[in-house]
């Protein structure tokens, strides 16, 4: 039987979320078109719902009822872009409620992340207690794929290449997480030696 899992674009609607520091690209296009392709990637090995499949705004609570009425879901995935005051900070990190499941959870995805792009600042896998996070009933982490307020990271995340290569990315990671092999994914190593790598390669805190 296939895992189900729940994708989460974050914002929507009248929720933009970040806008890039010079294109005005919204964060909440952004993360649909990649929450999208994930699901496509992931389909023929696992269930996949959405909690939003079009720019509509759903609150936080009304995304924690979705993933928590969904029958047998085992992960949730909130999929973001970032920013800050500072128009320096660059980089990607992921964010975990803490649980054990849910720190092995982000660090599949982390590592994939940082196997796709590893020129990229890597700022880690860290615990946060993000209202998705704390709501969701079962392991659960947030991807921040860039900052929004960076000009050049802004306007990187809004090629499509970038965007298929880190749908691919977290793809990677979920099936990762599940041990599920498949023609594009690059689950290589045992998972103690994942494990060893990931905790050699990130400053999980």
């Amino acid at each position: 039987m296939k895992p189900t899992v729940c994708i989460d674009p974050g914002h929507g609607g009248k929720d933009s979320g970040a806008v890039g520091a010079s294109n005005g690209y919204f964060e909440s296009h952004g993360v649909l078109n990649i929450a999208l392709m994930v699901r496509d990637i992931l389909r023929p090995h696992i269930n996949v719902e959405l909690t939003r499949s079009n720019d509509e705004f759903l609150s936080l609570s009304e995304r924690c009822k979705l993933a928590n009425q969904l029958s047998k879901c085992t992960a949730f995935i909130s999929i973001h872009l970032n920013s800050a005051s500072n128009p320096g900070a660059e980089g990607w990190e992921v964010f975990t409620s803490g649980s054990n499941n849910s720190r092995i959870l982000s660090a599949n995805i982390a590592n994939s992340h940082l196997y796709t792009f590893p020129e990229q600042k890597n700022r880690g896998v860290k615990e946060a207690t993000f209202y998705v996070l704390r709501h969701t009933t079962m392991p659960a982490c947030l991807w921040e794929g860039c900052f929004m307020s960076n000009d050049k990271e802004s306007k990187w995340v809004a090629e499509d290449d970038t965007q298929k290569k880190m749908a691919q990315a977290i793809s990677n990671g979920i099936l990762n997480y599940y041990g599920i092999e498949s023609q594009n994914n690059n689950r290589q190593l045992t998972l103690e030696e994942r494990v060893a790598k990931i905790e050699k390669q990130l400053n999980i805190t």
